[in-house]
């Protein structure tokens, strides 16, 4: 799909899923049915943060902070972290672990920063929230993103963010893109590193990755 690396990238952080753009330069957050304390008010809540940035075009620094205080916490990159590593998680040493994480994160975190723009003009609607699983600790909230072109024919691209409950709060664990999922593409690709050069073999790669991220957002 054309917009597949863009829009992984992007919704790695978590893109609001309930922001619809009204023009190209302006976001307005507009979400039904997301009560408080639900999956579905965690993307709202994202959407309001992150349209700040995109209206009151924020600099590259203040976007970055923005994330930081706001966007994170929806987030549980630990979990995110251990099932994209997989098999290899339990492999890894404490400081590994801990490692990884982080500079996991501030590669999503750096590549969401420098995309953020690139979004303006896009429509974008939650079509549905589900709580699942047997101890009602999982969620799926399903949403669609109309990127905009010249023609104004783009085909609606199908959205997943599955969430769970941790500590009596909702947090986001992976994105999936028309099915892919950005745990699963990490997974293989963190596989295929550690296969050849070890977790520090990785750990060096995520670092490399996060220093030129930094450098190109100035």
């Amino acid at each position: 799909m054309k917009y597949m690396k863009k829009i992984i990238s992007i919704l790695a952080l978590g893109i609001s899923l309930n922001c619809a753009y009204a023009d190209d330069t302006t976001i307005v957050v507009t979400a039904k049915n997301c009560e408080a304390n639900t999956p579905c008010n965690v993307i709202k809540t994202s959407g309001t943060v992150l349209s700040q940035a995109v209206n009151n075009n924020y600099s590259n620094k203040q976007t970055m902070t923005m994330i930081q205080n706001s966007i994170l916490p929806q987030f549980d990159f630990t979990l995110m972290t251990r099932l994209a590593m997989g098999a290899n998680w339990k492999q890894a040493t404490t400081d590994q672990q801990t490692q990884v994480t982080n500079l996991f994160k501030q590669m999503l975190v750096n590549s969401y920063a420098s995309a953020l723009s690139k979004f303006k003009g896009a429509d974008v609607a939650i079509t549905n929230s589900n709580i699942v699983g047997d101890k009602q600790n999982k969620a799926i909230v399903n949403s669609t993103i109309t990127m905009p072109n010249a023609d104004n024919k783009s085909q609606p691209i199908n959205v997943e963010y599955d969430l769970a409950k941790i500590d009596n709060n909702w947090k986001i664990y992976d994105v999936k893109i028309e099915n892919a999922s950005i745990v699963t593409t990490y997974r293989n690709q963190f596989n295929d590193i550690i296969q050849k050069n070890g977790i520090d073999g990785l750990i060096g790669q995520l670092q490399t990755k996060v220093d030129t991220l930094k450098k190109n957002n100035g």
